[in-house]
């Protein structure tokens, strides 16, 4: 079994066992497993356990000890990416506290976390219609970097992301129809499958 401990501060709170005055805040950070070759994983937040056996293959080393900077009173995703010998962060803020939609949209965001895909145009569509015509929401996006929030229109068939090798149709990754509802945020995160080629996870954002 792996170790994950994080350190988390802001300017007002600090973690780790500091004491430190001023007023407390609020935060909520998810952690997503992005590593495709890191053994399952324990993961602690200042000292303290608060997930255990985090996907992937079991071993029995410590593979991440991070401080990281919070922003006060936000939702953020922690993403761990690259191989298990050299995971990095990447820590994302969860758009519903920054963002806002329009009636009859959600919001739709893509994170490329594939160690192998490399760069890849993003395609965001409405399910089922291909990718004719369609302009991608971002190119040649590359390893763990992620597009804006895109509007996407909500009901329907859903919605379908595309990713391609830059400048073409040449398919790398396609979604499949995927729900989205009035004022919805959510990430989509690219990553290579345990098997080879490359899958991705949803994630509905707070």
């Amino acid at each position: 079994m792996g170790l994950i401990a994080l350190c988390l501060w802001t300017g007002l709170t600090i973690g780790c066992g500091g004491g430190g005055g001023g007023s407390q805040t609020t935060q909520q950070l998810r952690v997503v497993m992005a590593s495709p070759d890191a053994p399952a994983v324990d993961i602690l937040i200042d000292g303290v356990q608060v997930a255990t056996s985090l996907v992937y293959i079991s071993n029995s080393t410590s593979i991440f000890d991070q401080t990281i900077s919070l922003t006060a009173s936000a939702n953020l995703t922690l993403l761990l990416t690259g191989p298990a010998s050299k995971i990095q962060e990447v820590l994302l803020t969860d758009g519903s506290k920054t963002t806002t939609t329009t009636t009859g949209t959600g919001k739709v965001r893509v994170v490329n976390a594939s160690i192998t895909m490399g760069p890849a145009d993003v395609y965001i569509v409405n399910a089922g219609t291909g990718l004719a015509g369609a302009t991608p929401v971002a190119t040649s996006l590359s390893f763990d970097k992620n597009t804006e929030y895109e509007s996407v229109p909500t009901g329907g068939g859903g919605y379908e992301v595309f990713m391609t090798s830059p400048g073409t149709t040449n398919l790398l990754l396609d979604t499949g129809a995927l729900a989205l509802t009035q004022s919805q945020f959510q990430t989509v995160i690219a990553l290579d499958a345990t098997g080879g080629g490359f899958n991705y996870i949803a994630l509905t954002d707070q």
